[in-house]
């Protein structure tokens, strides 16, 4: 063969065998080719494995029992606008953010998802003041937080500081109010006062901490002259203004109350012990030595047939074995029915009560022994903060003293306090009547009576001859 047509026949063919660069272009080339392969076939094992892990985390989260079910909370609603002040708002803000981490909304919804999750968590007054415009929000980029922040500004472009302010002023500790839920309230609302936290100090012209030590001797203040316990309150008052600081006015009174409340719980036992004793006695026929009280007293000293000064003789008492022409019980059996008659407003006793949703309470109640359950009226529940309509059906049937049916509005729970003493009880609500009235258990709980009366007039029973 012509060496010409030698030379063709190796340009025109596949690589010179001879020739090792390009031996090694096409050997770079299959395994260009090879991993390529490799890499798609890699790839869809790998989406064939993500479709098959999400079929069976969306199957999971449909079943009841499944355990990446997501917590189901309710949204918190913000207030009408007319209702709302700052320290309303930033609680709701602070619930709204628990929310939305709970639930992972932010991470998984689109922006007009996590749009229409806060207008569900709005009033619809603050949702039409965003339909009109009036909030001037961008439903095209602007998200959560953006929108909360327009929402404090028109706050506080709309509320008056002084409002807050006035509110902060008039804020006293309320009865059974603890120490530190008390300062809580007044922070919160100081905060929404509107003060300059670090003001433009006039001294060195400069912002500096002045703001927080005025804000510190507010709260001070304001937290001493709201003291509901004047002992407390003549504990911190001792202390040498110059080193009476807000944190030494908090530790003052939380010891003071922590002392009160241990004190009241060992009187508490102690006075159970006693009557333990005294019924212990009673039972083997003994007469205590313990000196009687002085309603006690003055009952022992008079006749227990016709209530005047003691006789010499029982015979001579004109009442003896004759029935009262009022209710028809004798002396000896209406003396184990009643304590007293109440006739003035000095025999109604001063109760702390928390009744319902309403904050606690001091409410005039009458002592009645002779009553088997606790009464208050509609007009005093309304007073106390508790509406009618929250009450629950009450299937009990009432008698009055002239075994009269009283007719009941409902029942509902309350919680009395009294030196210490706690009655959780069920009020039966009457439309009409004279006012709360406490039976024979809630005098008991409460040490109005001593625990086993009448055997104080059993005693004096005893003593006659």
């Amino acid at each position: 063969m012509p060496k010409h047509q030698k030379r063709r026949c190796h340009e025109g063919g596949g690589p010179n065998p001879t020739d090792p660069v390009q031996l090694m272009m096409a050997m770079m080339k299959e395994m260009k080719e090879e991993a390529k392969k490799r890499e798609d076939q890699l790839m869809r094992q790998l989406q064939e494995q993500a479709q098959d892990f999400a079929a069976a985390l969306q199957t999971n989260r449909g079943n009841a029992g499944g355990s990446t079910k997501s917590k189901k909370m309710d949204v918190p609603v913000l207030k009408c606008p007319e209702d709302i002040n700052l320290a309303d708002f930033r609680d709701w803000q602070q619930r709204f953010a628990d929310y939305t981490e709970v639930q992972k909304i932010m991470e998984e919804c689109t922006l007009s998802g996590r749009q229409s999750l806060l207008r569900s968590g709005l009033d619809p007054a603050w949702t039409k003041l965003w339909s009109t415009g009036i909030l001037e929000i961008d439903d095209r980029k602007d998200d959560i937080n953006d929108i909360i922040k327009k929402i404090l500004h028109y706050i506080r472009e709309h509320r008056n500081p002084l409002l807050d302010r006035k509110e902060f002023l008039e804020r006293n500790q309320h009865a059974g109010e603890s120490i530190d839920v008390y300062y809580s309230a007044l922070k919160s609302i100081d905060e929404s006062c509107g003060y300059d936290v670090n003001p433009t100090c006039k001294v060195c012209d400069d912002a500096c901490g002045h703001g927080d030590e005025l804000q510190q001797e507010r709260l001070r203040d304001r937290f001493i002259c709201g003291l509901k316990d004047q002992a407390i309150q003549q504990k911190v008052l001792a202390i040498p203004f110059k080193d009476l600081t807000l944190k030494k006015a908090l530790e003052v009174c939380r010891v003071e109350a922590a002392s009160k409340e241990t004190q009241a719980s060992l009187n508490k036992s102690e006075r159970q012990v006693n009557r333990l004793k005294e019924r212990s006695s009673y039972k083997k026929g003994k007469i205590d030595n313990n000196p009687l009280s002085k309603s006690a007293q003055k009952a022992d000293e008079r006749c227990s047939n016709c209530g005047r000064k003691k006789h010499q003789k029982p015979d001579q008492c004109w009442a003896r074995d004759k029935d009262c022409n009022n209710c028809g019980l004798s002396p000896r059996r209406k003396s184990t029915v009643t304590i007293r008659q109440v006739k003035t407003s000095d025999d109604l006793v001063k109760i702390t009560a928390k009744i319902g949703n309403a904050d606690h309470q001091e409410v005039e109640w009458l002592p009645d022994t002779g009553a088997e359950c606790d009464v208050i009226t509609a007009d005093c529940l309304k007073k106390v903060g508790t509406k009618v309509k929250v009450l629950r059906n009450d299937k009990a049937e009432l008698c009055g003293p002239d075994q009269g049916r009283l007719k009941s509005l409902g029942k509902v729970t309350a919680t009395l306090e009294r030196e210490g003493m706690k009655y959780k009880t069920e009020l039966h609500v009457l439309e009409k009547g004279t006012g709360p009235i406490l039976s024979k258990v809630g005098c008991t709980a409460l040490g109005l009576i001593p625990t086993g009366w009448p055997h104080v007039v059993k005693k004096a029973f005893t003593e006659q001859p």
